[in-house]
């Protein structure tokens, strides 16, 4: 019998997603425009290892910087924590009444007061799980939205340089003896069950909890917008053949799959804004409709053209996707130590796994070496930003509370590649494996244009020595 964690599971033909539910894009920017150190994070070329594996154009899309985090997740911590805030003091989160982030933080601080003084009512609070990047993302947007106290409880195997910078956030950090992550998900569903106060932040869609995993899908619009604009700048107007995605619990791979597999066309974002060149330039808002006159030639395509094939891969120690794809429906895996942190999950988001099942084109595992290994290939790579340098922040300031990571972009100022964690490496690793065993099922060709997400930048691991 076929092993999930080591065999590549392939879909024979692409399926295009049905009837996707559409994202109000314009708002989701429109919040994350009021954040501190908003900017659209770099595209990078990385022209040699293209070459190298026969591709025509190899990009990487660099989430290692995203509002001063190391990390991606603070696009759909911050959409899915402010609409859960919003919810919760009765104001509008999308629409012209839309509350402003201001006027939300304020709104949640009379609340939390005016329950403390006059009710002897518990304030909000915000509650969650993390190994890591998800639980920072969290505790930072708290403290945007008005101060709100914020609850991790993290699986003891959590490193503890990592729980002290998720107590820098100002986050509550309970460490959970013996347990994994999805024992933590467990505890903390059962502890808001018991107390109403508390606000249930998780990225993982679960029975009747399924809203707030959506907003932080919804949230991840922001970065599809920017890479699709970004792609067609370097490509002179393509869009995207293939983007390869890593898995976890699934809601960024959930978030790409959905994008690419809408009906509304190749390449297009559901419900996305106008095209983002503008944007690029200017790293400025996105805008609310889709302009045809600025659309890319591909925008036209009829429906008989094939949408952007979606790859993904997981740790070949927690290989949630590929074994429930191996048997038709979501199971649990047990998992094992991986530095591949954040892909150390063996449930699939309920929310995720229908998108998933019916849209990804391939799916693949890899070792912790092969991670490690994609590591030093992109901190050593040729590579190049596409158009302006995002690395900046659009006020001109340093980000917020710095990268906390060992090795960050300005501290490899002497490396002419990408300085990526192992979850964001793992990409590459995918892709050498996909390039290695299924090239030609795939399509993967020499005038494919491929899309790595790079979901964490450089941090301290153990190095595996096999």
């Amino acid at each position: 019998m076929n092993d999930p964690t080591t065999t590549a599971h392939f879909k024979d033909k692409v399926v295009v997603m049905p009837d996707i539910p559409p994202i109000d894009t314009a708002a989701v920017a429109a919040l994350h425009r009021q954040l501190p150190h908003y900017a659209v994070t770099p595209m990078h070329s990385l022209p040699t290892l293209a070459a190298e594996l026969g591709i025509g154009h190899l990009l990487l899309k660099d989430e290692s910087n995203r509002f001063g985090l190391p990390s991606f997740k603070i696009l759909g911590a911050s959409w899915a924590v402010y609409k859960a805030l919003a919810r919760a003091v009765g104001l509008p989160s999308t629409g012209p009444d839309a509350v402003s982030l201001d006027a939300l933080a304020a709104a949640v601080r009379a609340h939390n007061d005016r329950h403390n003084r006059e009710n002897g009512l518990r304030p909000l609070q915000i509650l969650s799980c993390t190994e890591g990047n998800w639980g920072r993302a969290v505790a930072r947007m708290a403290r945007y939205a008005g101060g709100v106290s914020c609850r991790l409880y993290v699986p003891a195997f959590m490193p503890q340089a990592t729980q002290a910078l998720l107590a820098r956030e100002g986050a509550d950090v309970r460490v959970v003896p013996g347990a994994n992550y999805d024992d933590c998900v467990t505890l903390v569903r059962a502890e808001a069950d018991r107390d109403s106060s508390m606000l249930l932040l998780l990225d993982v869609g679960l029975e009747d909890y399924e809203d707030v995993p959506q907003w932080v899908v919804e949230g991840y619009s922001t970065l599809l917008a920017e890479a699709d604009a970004q792609v067609r700048q370097a490509t002179g107007g393509r869009p995207a053949t293939h983007v390869v995605v890593p898995v976890g619990v699934g809601s960024i791979a959930q978030a790409v799959t959905a994008h690419y597999k809408a009906p509304h066309g190749r390449g297009g974002a559901v419900g996305t804004g106008q095209a983002m060149q503008e944007s690029i330039e200017s790293a400025e808002a996105l805008a609310n409709d889709v302009d045809d006159d600025a659309k890319g030639p591909d925008d036209h395509a009829d429906t008989d053209t094939p949408v952007t094939s979606v790859l993904t891969v997981e740790a070949d120690t927690a290989a949630c996707l590929r074994a429930s794809q191996a048997v038709g429906r979501r199971v649990t895996v047990a998992t094992a130590d991986t530095i591949m942190c954040g892909l150390n999950c063996g449930t699939l988001s309920r929310n995720a796994w229908p998108i998933l099942h019916a849209g990804v084109d391939y799916s693949v595992a890899v070792s912790d070496r092969q991670a490690h290994v994609a590591v030093q290939q992109l901190l050593n790579a040729d590579s190049s930003v596409v158009g302006v340098d995002a690395d900046a922040d659009a006020d001109g300031d340093e980000p917020m509370g710095g990268t906390d990571q060992k090795t960050s972009e300005s501290d490899a100022a002497g490396a002419k590649g990408v300085a990526a964690g192992p979850c964001g490496a793992a990409t590459l690793a995918g892709l050498r494996k996909i390039c290695s065993e299924a090239r030609d099922v795939v399509k993967v060709q020499q005038d494919s244009v491929v899309v790595l997400i790079c979901t964490e930048g450089a941090r301290e691991y153990a190095v595996p020595f096999v």
